[in-house]
């Protein structure tokens, strides 16, 4: 069980900051990127040793924390989109269902990350 801790503990990091990339190359603001990463550093210090299967960073909660403490404020872009993400395993069937008539109706391209 350790191991798989700490495997998937080491995976979610990596997954982290391939996020960070995505929205560094999408304009999303360095200082909040800064934050975000000092956030999740102490994050993933504090919080995922006592639960690492199943603790998440959750954006709106930092943000969330951030504008509370008057540290950010947000600018809210409209859009038509649907949000989906995975966070059971039990979501990402219909995610990947979701992505899939995205690719084909031509809304992403089928290589997500081919512009970074």
């Amino acid at each position: 069980m350790a191991q798989h801790s700490v495997t998937s503990g080491f995976h979610r990091l990596l997954c982290f900051y391939e996020l960070l990339r995505f929205f560094r190359k999408r304009g999303m603001d360095p200082v909040y990127m800064e934050i975000l990463e000092e956030g999740f550093t102490e994050f993933f210090e504090s919080t995922v040793p006592s639960n690492p299967l199943n603790s998440e960073y959750l954006l709106p909660t930092h943000i969330s924390g951030l504008l509370h403490r008057k540290k950010a404020t947000v600018r809210l872009l409209e859009t038509n989109d649907r949000w989906f993400g995975i966070t059971y395993k039990e979501d990402k069937d219909a995610v990947i269902e979701s992505i899939h008539r995205l690719i084909q109706s031509g809304s992403y391209a089928k290589d997500l990350y081919s512009d970074l």
